[in-house]
């Protein structure tokens, strides 16, 4: 049921979303990464970084969506992150490294992550416009 402050969910918000997702990772990583990391780091401080980035543009792409969205818009930033973990790991399907395979565990895990920080970014993002989320 929606609430008249709740609209209905919203497919292009959820591609938009995933859209956005993928905009910040490769702003965070190019610009965030490029100038933490010089030439002689390690390769595990460098898989690291990659990691926290990648969280890290979930939570904010999610307050993206929160602040430039109409309306109240929660589930559609979790369900996109959800998407763009499970795109992100359908490339894999055409990797031929051991180490990157696809799984159901991994997208399941990695979906959940990414749907929880992208629901946390967007109650942010609403708050910040003035938003509220509904009581429940």
């Amino acid at each position: 049921m929606s609430a008249p402050d709740h609209p209905p969910f919203s497919v292009k918000w959820m591609i938009l979303s995933m859209l956005v997702f993928v905009a910040v990772e490769l702003l965070l990583g190019g610009l965030v990464g490029g100038l933490i990391v010089g030439k002689y780091a390690s390769l595990n401080l460098k898989f690291l970084l990659q990691g926290v980035l990648n969280l890290a543009s979930y939570f904010v792409g999610g307050i993206i969506i929160g602040l430039v969205s109409p309306g109240l818009r929660i589930r559609e930033p979790a369900a996109g992150a959800f998407c763009a973990v499970a795109l992100m790991l359908s490339l894999s399907l055409f990797t031929p490294y051991a180490m990157i395979q696809f799984s159901v565990v991994k997208m399941l895990l990695g979906g959940g992550i990414a749907f929880c920080l992208a629901i946390a970014g967007a109650s942010i993002g609403e708050r910040m416009s003035g938003n509220t989320l509904p009581e429940e």
